[in-house]
């Protein structure tokens, strides 16, 4: 146990008053004995940074805290960089705020990593929360078993195409990240950037455990993606779905990014963000996109038929 590597936790926090005790409260359970954690307030503007400081104040933590309170908020990306910069850990966890780290994650992680020295990232199953009902990330079985194989090792189509890792549970290995460059901070996001990043250097490894409870919220930052026509998020999907074209070896890749890239195109349609539309529609063409769908969606743009307010609609009764 004593020569188990140190795992650095970076915790964000952004207006999570309602979460962030319960998030401290859940990192201080770990069965994982060698951590740092930094706490990092975001400029919220809610009581968070109040609860954060109450908490450490009445706790009597075997392991080493540093807090970093910002008087406004940062991008998310170059405020991440700066504390990964502070770390030290072999392993690194980027957690946020308002999700809940199961007692066994780090431990089974970090044991997955070093059983698998080449590979950048564990990844696991989560438990998603939202409105008091959990449902696991991956299809299970009603006896908890995953109805089918999760495919690890080499994932770089798999991630460019599709959302097949859920970011939060993923625990990286800090050389790693630091070769690659950190996080873009030219981003408003990181997750899909560094998963597709990471994946054309190195392997990823699963691990079959709930690694966390994710709480599915109005007020996450996720929560934005398709937001109806002023999407923080997509301008920075096609940035990376740009990037992930230049990184591209081969026509299976390309094809493997046109998935993506055609899905991006349909919701940013669906939710008017039309010039986010009409940059996705750029790079579906130069990437060979043909086909009766390819040509409704350049009528949609022409047009700029507005189906927004029917699309928020559907996506709240879907729930």
């Amino acid at each position: 146990m004593d020569n188990l590597p140190l795992l650095s936790i970076i915790c964000t926090v952004y207006n999570q008053e309602a979460f962030i005790k319960d998030c401290l409260e859940a990192v201080a359970a770990l069965d994982y004995p060698n951590v740092e954690l930094f706490v990092v307030d975001n400029g919220s503007e809610d009581n968070a940074k109040e609860i954060i400081k109450e908490w450490l104040s009445n706790q009597n933590i075997d392991f080493q805290v540093s807090t970093i309170f910002r008087e406004s908020r940062w991008p998310y990306c170059k405020s991440f960089n700066e504390v990964f910069s502070l770390t030290s850990g072999k392993y690194l966890i980027d957690l946020s705020g308002d999700d809940l780290l199961l007692t066994a994650h780090a431990m089974k992680s970090v044991q997955a990593l070093e059983n698998h020295p080449t590979a950048a990232v564990c990844f696991s199953d989560a438990l998603l929360e939202k409105n008091g009902k959990k449902s696991s990330f991956y299809p299970r079985t009603a006896e908890g078993k995953l109805k089918k194989k999760v495919e690890d090792g080499d994932l770089y189509k798999k991630l460019v195409a599709s959302h097949h890792v859920l970011s939060v549970t993923m625990v990286l290995r800090s050389d790693a990240l630091r070769a690659i460059g950190g996080y873009d901070e030219t981003l408003s996001y990181e997750d899909f950037d560094i998963q597709v990043r990471l994946a054309r250097k190195y392997s990823f490894v699963f691990s079959d455990h709930f690694g966390l409870i994710k709480t599915l919220h109005p007020n996450a930052f996720s929560a934005t993606q398709y937001m109806r026509y002023r999407s923080v998020m997509l301008p920075s999907t096609l940035r990376i779905c740009w990037k992930i074209k230049e990184m591209n070896q081969d026509s299976l890749e390309d094809k493997a990014l046109l998935q993506r890239v055609l899905y991006e195109l349909k919701h940013s349609l669906l939710s008017a963000n039309f010039e986010q539309a009409i940059g996705f529609m750029e790079l579906a063409s130069a990437l060979g996109a043909s086909g009766l769908h390819y040509f409704i969606y350049g009528q949609w743009i022409k047009y700029r038929w507005d189906f927004s307010a029917l699309y928020v609609l559907l996506k709240k009764i879907k729930g």
